[in-house]
């Protein structure tokens, strides 16, 4: 009779699950720290100390400053493009893949608070994508760019939205996002996340729908005129 013997080592599994709560806590805090101070004024020290581990135990996890905020980006906006993508399917109409994309990612920004308020303190636009500071968000912004650009391009080709440059589309909306959310966190978050997502889907929809598909559109996204 063979015996069969775990391979798994009980001390560096303990290890490595150690490391991935200490990574988990030290990204949580840097958004904070972040989003408070910015990128540039943001002390190590600091992130450390609001994760509540050393500087030695951060520094055995991350080797600087610009790796968490890399591996904070690359979380965070891996989370948002698995969501938008999750909603849409390649069988739903053009109008309806807009409207849950859109939504899905607004709800996303006003629910990680603390990540939003560090996008918006780098005061830089979010449709620019020569002005990121990042790989990570170059590479999840020119994705959104390109997904809402398809859309919009489908959409003009079948009638629906105006016939104007999809790739200019494109970039005013995810700058639309940003300004709403802006004004958002800036008077306190206290408005509910279903209202801000409507009234942004609203401005989206009377913005580039057609006059004589606009109410239908309305319908879809199940928001009122008002």
């Amino acid at each position: 009779m063979s015996t069969s013997i775990s391979s798994e080592n009980p001390q560096q599994s303990l290890k490595d699950r150690k490391r991935q709560l200490y990574r988990e806590a030290i990204l949580d805090a840097a958004e904070r720290v972040f989003g408070d101070d910015g990128y540039e004024a943001t002390k190590v020290q600091r992130i450390a100390a609001d994760a509540g581990v050393s500087l030695t135990t951060l520094y055995s996890v991350f080797e600087s400053k610009w790796e968490i905020y890399r591996a904070v980006h690359r979380r965070r906006l891996a989370e948002v493009m698995g969501l938008v993508q999750g909603v849409i399917r390649n069988d739903m109409p053009v109008l309806e893949q807009l409207v849950a994309g859109s939504r899905a990612q607004l709800q996303f920004f006003m629910e990680r608070r603390d990540f939003t308020r560090m996008q918006l303190k780098e005061v830089t636009a979010w449709s620019a994508v020569e002005l990121l500071r990042s790989p990570e968000q170059v590479e999840a912004l020119g994705a959104g760019l390109a997904l809402f650009a398809d859309l919009f391009r489908r959409g003009i080709r079948e009638g629906v939205f105006v016939d104007d440059d999809p790739e200019l589309m494109a970039r005013m909306t995810i700058a639309t996002q940003q300004v709403r959310l802006a004004l958002w966190m800036n008077r306190g978050a206290k408005e509910p996340t279903d209202r801000v997502a409507d009234a942004a889907i609203r401005h989206l929809l009377r913005s580039y729908c057609k006059p004589e598909h606009l109410a239908f559109a309305l319908e879809v996204a199940r928001v009122s005129e008002a």
